[in-house]
């Protein structure tokens, strides 16, 4: 007889079903997190001002116009007693002396991984240390301030990871 196939079959069945499970866990993952930094920066990813709004999927564009609006609705009330420049969710307030903005916005100071796609020289991070520039090679890992690659990112140089 030739039943000692049988058992390997299963074996690898139960293989590629673990590693689906693995994929799927991590795509929840991912966009459980996506979900919560565009309902963490919604009202900063909808204002006019920034171009953030046109770089979400028309599905996120729906969901964070929609979660703003929810949010608007359900300040409303108390939005409606405060005086005209602080009616509004969207609107940035400019004091006296300062500018204050009631709006969260992602902190661009923060480090993050990132992997480079494409070969650059002489890369320069810091505009305030213009003569510390390295090279980039690719496939190379480097964490560093988001600030300072956010051009690099937007050219496809780089990738987050």
């Amino acid at each position: 007889g030739g039943g000692g196939g049988g058992g390997m079959d299963d074996l690898m069945a139960h293989i590629y079903q673990a590693e689906l499970n693995r994929v799927r866990f991590l795509i929840r993952a991912y966009y459980r997190t996506r979900l919560f930094k565009i309902e963490k920066h919604a009202v900063h990813v909808v204002k006019p001002e920034t171009n953030e709004f046109a770089k979400l999927s028309p599905q996120e564009q729906k969901y964070a116009t929609d979660y703003v609006n929810m949010l608007e609705e359900h300040f409303g009330s108390v939005l409606g007693q405060m005086p005209e420049k602080y009616s509004s969710m969207l609107q940035q307030i400019e004091e006296d002396d300062a500018e204050m903005d009631m709006v969260p916005e992602p902190n661009l100071d923060k480090h993050v991984f990132c992997r480079v796609r494409e070969d650059r020289r002489d890369v320069m991070f810091d505009p305030n240390d213009p003569d510390n520039t390295m090279d980039l090679d690719q496939g190379d890992i480097i964490m560093v301030r988001y600030r300072f690659i956010k051009g690099l990112l937007e050219d496809g140089a780089l990738d987050l990871i």
